[in-house]
C-alpha cells in the first residue's frame, strides 16, 4: 500500500471514531462488539433484529430475557471500567443515564468509542430512538416498520382507554426501588411512567416536583392512593400483595386495605416502548377493579 493510500485509510478511520466519540451522527454500518448500557436501548436493538451485535449489558437490562444469556458489566450508574474494557468492545452505547463519570473517561482513553443516544421523556422522541438505531445497526427498515405499527397501535389504545373526570379518576401511587440507596422511590411527574398511568384513565397519587420522591410511611400515607403500582424489584422484596399491603404507610391507604396492588416489570412503564400500549391496556384493566 502506498504511503499516500495509507494517510488516506488511517484519516478515515480517524474520523470515523472521532465522531463516534463525540456523539456525532454514526455512519449506518452494524458494530459488531457493542456494549450496550440502556435497558431501553437494548429492548429497541432486539425489537429491530440487530441483537448479534451485542456482547454485554448492564444488569438492568434483562427484557426480552434471552438478553439475560449475555454477560452483564453492573449498574449502570456504578460501572467499573475494567468490566467494560474486558469485554473488547467496538463501542460502549449508552443513553446517558450512566456512571461515575470517570469510569467513561477510562473507557475512552484505551480508545473504545462511547455513544450516547438519548431517548428523551417522550412517546416521539422514543420512536426517533427506534429511527437512529435502525440507522447505526444498518436496520432502518426493520425499525421504520416497527415505529409505524407502534404509532398505530398507540392511537387505538389511547382511543379505546377509558377517561372520566379528572376528579373522578382513582389515584395511584407508582413506586420504583432504588437499586443504589436501597429504597422505595414513588414516581412523580413528569415522565413516561405518569403519561402512560394517564392514559390508562388513572392519576399520579404524587405532586412534588422532583421525577422520584423518596418515599416514607407519612408520605405514603398521606398521597392515600386507591391503587398502588410496583415495579418488579421492589414488588417482589415482599412477594405478594398482601405482604406489601402490611408496610408501613401502605396498610394506612385505600390501596392497602383492598388489597388493590399489583406489580409490573419496570421495563414495562419506566420507558416507552412497543409494549407501551399494552401495558396501558393492563394498568385501564386494574383501574377499573374487580
Amino acid at each position: 500500500m502506498s504511503n499516500g493510500r495509507a494517510l488516506r485509510l488511517a484519516s478515515l478511520v480517524a474520523m470515523t471514531w472521532w465522531g463516534l466519540a463525540w456523539g456525532a451522527a454514526p455512519e449506518p454500518v452494524p458494530r459488531n462488539r457493542v456494549v450496550c448500557v440502556s435497558k431501553q436501548i437494548n429492548e429497541f436493538v432486539y425489537d429491530i433484529g440487530a441483537q448479534d451485535h451485542l456482547i454485554a449489558r448492564d444488569l438492568t437490562s434483562i427484557y426480552p430475557p434471552e438478553i439475560r444469556k449475555l454477560p452483564n458489566v453492573g449498574y449502570h450508574r456504578a460501572l467499573s471500567a475494567e468490566g467494560i474494557v474486558s469485554m473488547r468492545p467496538s463501542v460502549l452505547l449508552t443513553d446517558g443515564n450512566v456512571g461515575p463519570d470517570e469510569v467513561l473517561d477510562r473507557v475512552r482513553s484505551v480508545g473504545i468509542p462511547v455513544v450516547t443516544m438519548d431517548p428523551g421523556d417522550t412517546l416521539e422522541s422514543a420512536q426517533g430512538l427506534m429511527l437512529r438505531l435502525g440507522d447505526f445497526f444498518g436496520r432502518q427498515t426493520a425499525a421504520a416498520k416497527l415505529v409505524a405499527s407502534w404509532k398505530k397501535s398507540m392511537v387505538e389504545t389511547v382511543r379505546d382507554a377509558p377517561h372520566g373526570p379528572a376528579d373522578k379518576q382513582p389515584k395511584v401511587l407508582i413506586v420504583h426501588f432504588g437499586q443504589i440507596a436501597n429504597d422505595y422511590l414513588g414516581v412523580s411527574p413528569k415522565g413516561a411512567a405518569e403519561q402512560i398511568l394517564e392514559w390508562a384513565g388513572g392519576r399520579n397519587a404524587l405532586t412534588s416536583a422532583n421525577r422520584m420522591t423518596r418515599l416514607t410511611p407519612e408520605i405514603i400515607a398521606g398521597a392515600q392512593p386507591d391503587v398502588i403500582i410496583a415495579t418488579d424489584v421492589g414488588f417482589d422484596r415482599y412477594g405478594s400483595p398482601e405482604k406489601f399491603a402490611a408496610m408501613p404507610g401502605v396498610n394506612l391507604t385505600p390501596a392497602g386495605k383492598n388489597l388493590r396492588i399489583y406489580r409490573i416489570d419496570e421495563t414495562e412503564i419506566m420507558y416507552f416502548s412497543p409494549r407501551t400500549p399494552a401495558a396501558v391496556e393492563k394498568i385501564a384493566r386494574w383501574l377499573r377493579g374487580p
